[in-house]
């Protein structure tokens, strides 16, 4: 499979995986009240890591390495996480979400470093 079509499938399912966490499930595991190992809370920071990395590497004009694409997307999400963030919800940092943050950034380098070693 090309590199570009690779990139554009693991996108799309990215977003849907995205849409199903934050929509969806988020709401049925709130309005339940259910405990699932906080899942419903980082899975959105999860998945925009992967959304974020996919969507460069479809536009693969940028001249930059695997390895601060990664990086950079994981710091973008930690300011976003905590200055903005928790500028808007009253100066709460969510520990979980930049550690879902992290986890998806190791798991979505060693995706793209795997495709462009073959």
């Amino acid at each position: 499979m090309k590199t570009r079509k690779y990139y554009t499938v693991l996108f799309i399912i990215s977003f849907i995986l995205f849409l199903f966490f934050r929509l969806p499930y988020r709401n049925f595991i709130y309005s339940k009240h259910l405990f699932d190992f906080y899942i419903a809370d980082t899975a959105p920071n999860f998945f925009v890591i992967f959304l974020f990395v996919f969507l460069k590497k479809i536009n693969n004009d940028a001249k930059i390495s695997n390895f601060h694409l990664v990086l950079f997307s994981f710091i973008g999400i930690v300011i976003y996480e905590v200055f903005i963030q928790s500028y808007f919800k009253y100066a709460t940092i969510d520990y979980k979400d930049i550690l879902a943050s992290l986890l998806a950034s190791l798991i979505v380098f060693f995706i793209i470093k795997h495709k462009d070693n073959n």
